[in-house]
């Protein structure tokens, strides 16, 4: 019996896995982001929008915000933690109480797939504002969709339930049903329940293999006449829901569908359905005339175009973010825009296309952990990965859009030193602070000062370093934003000093070894009583 595919892929994750790289931050060792790395950028310079993502299957899986240089913002989830079992999923920003929100769901994996879980939502500073844990009575939380609606005061989200089951696909006598609810945000009542095995037969699944999930509900949107569409990646269909009984209204692609693709354009494997406006699409000139809201829809679909448990063979030659126009009257559609995932690859899983507000199509390729940003003429203007070949992962789904994150932590900083009479380098980072500009360094003899400035630097990536002309035993760094003023002060930490056994292994920089430095007995100490703050050390400086 074949195993689930997100079994197949844990498994081989579990196994073939790197081995966890220690981190390169000096100022927060338990942050392990994976890298994005940019291979082509023909973005606008005033485009100052980040990237939201979350990777998947890395052991340090988390939400992720970069700049579009690469740098990380911001990375949430459990730093520090080693842990397989945890997973974030679809990070986004969201409108909620007149200001921009963060939205993400929290799993825990087991061998039933994402089990205990939370979608939470958080405010810029970084604190969760409402939460929703898995209801009781439900199999699992499904994070493939978690959503505010009605100004925040509703919340769509996806649930799971398992039920005894003899059909063929069946998975060890059992099967799970896709669960569609819309919650109150204050009271948490559900006043709105999908259940798929009320509405959808076992034979409209799509499956070749035995899999518990049978129809797998990946994306979750509504309507302006407070209809719902669905997709399900195990029924191959994108459902039309009445928002009042729950009855379908109609189907696209799979085994029973009301339309007929004009292009023959074969819709079988999909993620993230959305809703476009007619004016924000490409329209052939012919079209333009005889298209209306009266008459007509247009949805964004991620087409993984291949899935190795529903089909041998992928139904078109790419993975592809498209556009399908579809004619409610004549119940037909066709493709009017299309962007294929740029090396010709297929992204079997997950994936996502957003629409940028200056017509541009930013696509998470799923599966192939890339990134992409068409123009609507098709050109390829942007174009990044995630990770590397030694940290395989994959990204569920990426936004790009604007974000000010005004965390209500202390900026980090670190400082170094070679040895007691070397100018003590200095680290500063600020995890989600987004308006910093420039960094001011601090050191001093003793944790109670006098301190001294040591060196004023711009913001440069995540994590800034700049030299004094002088060694400090300690040192404290300011945040400052763009008109001088300060954002925020550090704590007064203590330079670290590699002891002798340490020196093969360290520059005038840093150490290029994860060292203990909590260890005491392996550092020595400055004693800095003799510290000329004007740049040099006079005196005799000892190792205490």
């Amino acid at each position: 019996m074949r195993p689930p595919l997100w079994m197949i892929i844990w498994v081989h994750f579990k196994i073939f896995s790197y081995t966890a790289h220690a981190s390169a931050l000096l100022t927060r060792p338990d942050l392990n982001p994976p890298a994005l790395t940019i291979h082509l950028n023909r973005l606008d310079s005033t485009d100052k929008d980040l990237i939201f993502l979350t990777c998947y299957l890395t052991g340090h899986d988390a939400p992720l915000i970069y700049d579009l240089q690469g740098d990380l913002v911001w990375i949430g989830g459990k730093p520090g933690e080693l842990d397989w079992h945890y997973h974030a999923h679809n990070l986004h920003t969201v409108s909620y109480q007149g200001s921009l929100h963060l939205a993400y769901s929290e799993v825990q994996l087991d061998s039933n797939g994402p089990n205990a879980g939370t979608n939470l939502m958080m405010n810029n500073r970084y604190e969760v504002v409402t939460e929703f844990p898995r209801p009781a009575g439900v199999t699992k939380l499904d994070p493939h969709e978690f959503d505010p609606i009605d100004n925040g005061t509703k919340f769509i989200q996806l649930l799971s339930r398992r039920h005894a089951s003899d059909w063929k696909f069946a998975q060890d006598g059992n099967i799970a049903e896709s669960v569609v609810q819309v919650v109150d945000n204050v009271t948490r009542t559900v006043e709105f329940e999908w259940r798929s095995l009320d509405h959808v037969p076992l034979n409209e699944s799509c499956l070749t293999y035995p899999n518990i999930d049978y129809f797998h509900a990946n994306s979750v949107v509504r309507d302006s006449d407070g209809n719902y569409l669905i997709s399900s990646f195990h029924a191959c269909t994108i459902y039309k829901i009445d928002g009042a009984d729950g009855s379908i209204i109609w189907r696209l692609g799979g085994r029973k569908s009301d339309f007929v693709m004009l292009d023959g354009y074969q819709l079988m494997h999909m993620h993230h359905v959305r809703i476009r406006l007619l004016n924000s699409i490409k329209l052939p000139t012919a079209l333009r005339a005889q298209v209306s809201d009266d008459t007509h829809l247009a949805i964004s679909i991620f087409d993984n175009a291949f899935c190795s448990i529903t089909s041998p063979t992928p139904s078109v030659k790419s993975s592809a973010a498209i556009v399908v126009l579809l004619n409610l009257v004549n119940m037909t559609g066709q493709i009017v825009e299309r962007y294929a995932q740029p090396d010709g690859m297929f992204g079997a899983l997950f994936g996502s296309v957003h629409f940028q507000p200056d017509g541009d199509r930013f696509i998470d390729w799923g599966g192939q952990r890339t990134i992409s940003q068409y123009t609507q003429d098709s050109e390829l203007v942007y174009h990044a990965e995630l990770a590397d070949a030694a940290m395989p992962t994959f990204s569920y789904r990426a936004y790009k859009g604007p974000w000010v994150g005004r965390p209500r932590t202390k900026p980090d900083v670190f400082g170094y030193s070679w040895t007691c009479t070397w100018n003590t380098t200095m680290y500063a980072s600020w995890n989600g602070a987004t308006e910093v500009r420039s960094w001011r360094f601090f050191g001093g003899a003793t944790a109670q000062g006098p301190f001294k400035l040591a060196a004023i630097a711009d913001k440069h990536g995540f994590e800034t370093r700049a030299v004094a002309s002088f060694f400090a035993s300690y040192t404290y760094v300011e945040a400052l934003q763009a008109d001088g003023s300060v954002l925020g002060r550090s704590e007064i930490v203590s330079t670290r000093v590699p002891s002798q056994d340490y020196a093969a292994i360290c520059s005038e920089f840093r150490c290029y070894q994860d060292l203990k430095w909590t260890e005491a007995d392996s550092l020595p100490k400055c004693s800095s009583e003799n510290l000329d703050m004007s740049g040099s050390v006079f005196g005799q400086t000892v190792l205490v």
